[in-house]
Parts: structure tokens; C-alpha cells; sequence
């Protein structure tokens, strides 16, 4: 067994975490990081680490698993909480009536999720929120959740936060970050919590509501029910559990109930209703088989409306082994544009091990390594798009991107030059085209061009 087979089948037994051929790339990386930093003699060593040291294993999962999060994250959740689901819990009778409502994050990161549950729930209840509601939250790695609890942030993780909830609940710091207000991080208790453990954490017990959001795209199905079982055995009688977006119909597997709130998915444990007696005649036809190219269409016209939740809703409809080469490039750049970046380089992986050559994920592919920090895995894929289509503007302006992240301003500067001659000119026939629409006129990226282009001269760049 070689060393990234290994690695699969390792993680796939202590953590869960499902990653085919396709994710050789993000193994590879991952593998290379962990033995630098960890100063191993070698891929062996270090797997031999790896099986004796826990803390090294959640330490690498977190690797694996970074998908950049950020405050109020798909915020019709916090809206489902608040407006629906909070209220419905405080209607039951509670033994006794003021045993506080109890909430779990699994899965939290950094903590912006469970800190954006105690914000929303703030702006609901005011100051009875500290005694109504008591939120726990979970994640792999100790590293993290230190970082959690600590609750400093950069500008970047506030980008669908209200100016005025910033305001008011952080303070900005000498270096940059935000320093979360100390009375929302005290409603908030942090544990280290392994999905797949066989034992969760005493005291987890009796939840009321699970946040269980873009963790499961990580599992197999398998895993999936496996892990869905042991959240569903945490919950009250009539708990309730929300999933990320696109991942309804991949959870929806008979272990919880589903529902539907204004337009928002959602499960509880309450009693499946019982099947239907079926009548003496048959009177109903089956429905007609799916059609992978008609969700494709469809998913492509929500997102062009920018509707982006509900596309991904419509691909994931598709099966994994039906989905076409198309589905997977549009599936990563609306994963890319809502946040998800891990689950995007997924997708892009899938998409390039059909097609090495797919443009749309080779650009998609490179925007992730670059988010995530991997400069060179990002140059990589830019080469590859700008081998194979030297007229892509697109691949012309992220390199330039890139240079400029790194300091290189002539590099910069002729990458820029590039792309700003390409969008001057007509696109040639037969041209690809983005799969979605610029928010900017081809004038205008033109001009933002020739603004870089004035600011490396004064820099000196040629």
C-alpha cells in the first residue's frame, strides 16, 4: 500500500473523512505540510506518527477539512432559529419550565457559527439570552478551538455581517482583527468533538438544536448515516438539526424527519409519519426518471439569477456518478462563490480527473489554493488554462492577482497588461465564456487593469 492510500485509509477509520483518487492533490499537500511542520523522517515516519499521536490526527483533519466560514454564514438558518424554532421550543412545557434551551455547533471551525447563533439570538432575546439558551460547540482540532475561544477575527470573516452588529459586539485591535465582546464568547463553550468517535463528550446529551452544516460533505455515505445517527441520539424528543444548503437531499435518508419553513429545509426526531396504506388500485404513474441535463439547465438559470443556494439544491440532486464534467465546474464555482472553498477544490478535483483540462475548473481550482494560501498549486493551474487558451483574460488577471500577493511587481505588471489588451479586444469566435455573468462590464475590468498597471509604475515596476 503506498503512502497516499494509506493516509485514505487512516483517516477514513479514525476520523471519517472520505477523500477517492480524485483528492490526491489536497492528500499530497496536506501529507507534505504536516511532515514539514512536524519535522517527520519521511511519509512512513510520519504515518507511524500519525496512528500513536491524536492530537497530530485532529491536527491534520483540520487541514483536510478547512472550509473557510465566516459571521452569518447562510443566514436563513439564523433567521429559521430565531423566528421559528426558538419560539416552538419556548411553547413546550420544559421540566423544569427554566432548564434553558440547549444548542450544539458540531463541526464549528474558528467559531464564527456558534458566535453568530449567540449574536442572533442577542438581537431576539436581548438580554435573556444568556439564561435562555446555552450553547455548546465542537470541532477537531484543540488548535482551533483555541483560536475560537479566544474570538479574534480578520476583516475578511465579516463580509455578511451587519455593519451595525460589528459595531456593537467587536473591537478592532492595534494589529487589524476584531476582538468578539466577552459577554457573547461566555455564551459559548468549546469542545473537542470527533464526529465519528464511538463516544461523544459526557454531557452532550439532551440537545434541542444541531447545526450539522457543511461537515457532510466530507463523508461518504456510510460515514454520513453513521454520524447522522449519533447527532439524532443527541436530541430531545422534537429536536431539530439544520444542515448546510446543499446538503439536504444527502442527509435526507429516513433517520430524521423532514421539513420545510418558508422555503428553508430543515429535520427534527419527531415520529416518521406512517406510510399510507396503498389503495386496491394503483393511482399514481412513477415519477420519470431524472434527468441530469434538465437539473444542470435549471441549476444554471438559478444561479445566473443568482440564486445560488437553490442551483446547488438542483445539482445535488444529480447522482455522484451521473454527474457530467458541466455540473461538477458549475457545482465548484457556486460552492467557491457562497464560501465553501474546501468543498469547491472537491469539486474541482472531481471535475479535473474526467477532464485534466476543464477550464472552468482549473480557474475555480486555482482561486481556492489561492484563498487557502497555496500560491504555487494556484500559478500551477493559471499555467495550465493559459497553455491551452493564452486569449483567457480571466487566467491573465487572477496570475496577476497572484504576483501582486507575493510582491512581484514586474510579473504583476505584465499579467496585467495582458489581460487589460484581451478585454480591449473582441473575444474571438468561439470563445468560452464565463459560466456566469460579470458583475462588471468588460470596460470596467479593463479599467481596473490600467489602475494596477498606474500604481506598479509608481512603484517602479516596469
Amino acid at each position: 500500500m503506498n503512502d497516499l492510500a494509506a493516509l485514505r485509509t487512516l483517516i477514513k477509520e479514525r476520523i471519517g473523512l472520505h477523500f477517492d483518487a480524485a483528492s490526491e492533490t489536497t492528500l499530497r499537500e496536506a501529507l507534505a505540510r504536516r511532515i514539514a511542520h512536524t519535522a517527520s523522517d519521511g511519509p512512513a515516519a510520519y504515518l507511524a506518527r500519525l496512528r500513536a499521536d491524536e492530537t497530530e490526527l485532529m491536527a491534520l483533519g483540520s487541514l483536510l477539512t478547512i472550509n473557510e466560514t465566516y459571521f452569518y454564514r447562510e443566514a436563513q438558518h439564523l433567521e429559521l432559529l430565531t423566528d421559528h424554532l426558538i419560539p416552538t421550543l419556548r411553547a413546550r412545557d420544559r421540566a423544569p419550565p427554566e432548564t434553558p434551551i440547549r444548542i450544539l455547533s458540531a463541526g464549528c471551525s474558528s467559531g464564527e457559527e456558534p458566535y453568530s447563533i449567540a449574536i442572533a439570538l442577542e438581537q431576539r432575546l436581548g438580554a435573556e439570552a444568556a439564561a435562555a439558551v446555552r450553547i455548546s460547540a465542537g470541532d477537531l482540532d484543540p488548535e482551533v478551538l483555541e483560536r475560537a475561544r479566544a474570538g479574534r477575527y480578520g476583516a475578511f470573516t465579516f463580509r455578511a455581517l451587519d455593519p451595525a452588529l460589528r459595531a456593537r459586539h467587536f473591537t478592532r485591535l492595534d494589529n487589524g482583527q476584531h476582538q468578539l465582546a466577552a459577554a457573547i464568547r461566555a455564551r459559548v463553550d468549546f469542545l473537542a468533538l470527533n464526529l465519528l468517535a464511538r463516544d461523544y463528550p459526557p454531557g452532550l446529551q439532551g440537545q434541542d438544536v444541531i447545526f450539522y452544516r457543511n461537515v457532510s460533505i466530507y463523508f461518504d455515505p456510510p460515514t454520513r448515516a453513521q454520524v447522522l445517527a449519533q447527532l439524532a441520539r443527541l436530541l430531545n424528543p422534537g429536536g431539530f438539526l439544520i444542515v448546510g444548503v446543499a446538503e439536504t437531499l444527502a442527509n435526507d435518508i429516513g433517520l430524521l424527519r423532514q421539513h420545510v419553513h418558508r422555503g428553508i429545509f430543515y429535520f427534527s426526531n419527531a415520529p416518521l409519519a406512517p406510510p399510507a396504506l396503498a389503495p386496491s388500485r394503483p393511482v399514481r404513474r412513477p415519477p420519470p426518471p431524472l434527468d441530469p441535463a434538465r437539473c444542470y439547465t435549471e441549476a444554471l438559470a438559478l444561479a445566473r439569477a443568482e440564486r445560488y443556494t437553490e442551483a446547488l439544491t438542483r445539482l445535488a440532486m444529480i447522482p455522484l456518478e451521473r454527474r457530467s464534467v458541466a455540473a461538477l465546474e458549475l457545482r465548484a464555482l457556486l460552492e467557491f462563490e457562497t464560501g465553501a472553498i474546501a468543498a469547491a477544490q472537491a469539486s474541482c478535483e472531481q471535475a479535473l480527473a474526467s477532464d485534466p483540462w476543464s477550464l472552468e475548473a482549473l480557474l475555480v481550482s486555482a482561486r481556492c489554493a489561492r484563498r487557502q494560501g497555496r500560491t504555487q498549486a494556484a500559478s500551477t493551474q493559471l499555467a495550465r488554462v493559459i497553455y491551452v487558451q493564452p486569449e483567457c483574460w480571466r487566467a491573465h488577471y487572477q496570475l496577476a492577482e497572484l504576483h501582486r500577493d507575493e510582491g512581484a511587481a514586474a510579473s504583476a505588471a505584465r499579467e496585467y497588461r495582458i489581460a487589460r489588451n484581451l478585454l480591449t479586444a473582441e473575444p474571438p469566435p468561439g470563445a468560452p465564456r464565463p459560466l456566469l455573468p460579470s458583475a462588471l462590464s468588460r470596460r470596467d475590468l479593463r479599467l481596473i487593469c490600467e489602475r494596477h498597471l498606474a500604481r506598479l509604475a509608481a512603484q517602479g515596476a516596469d
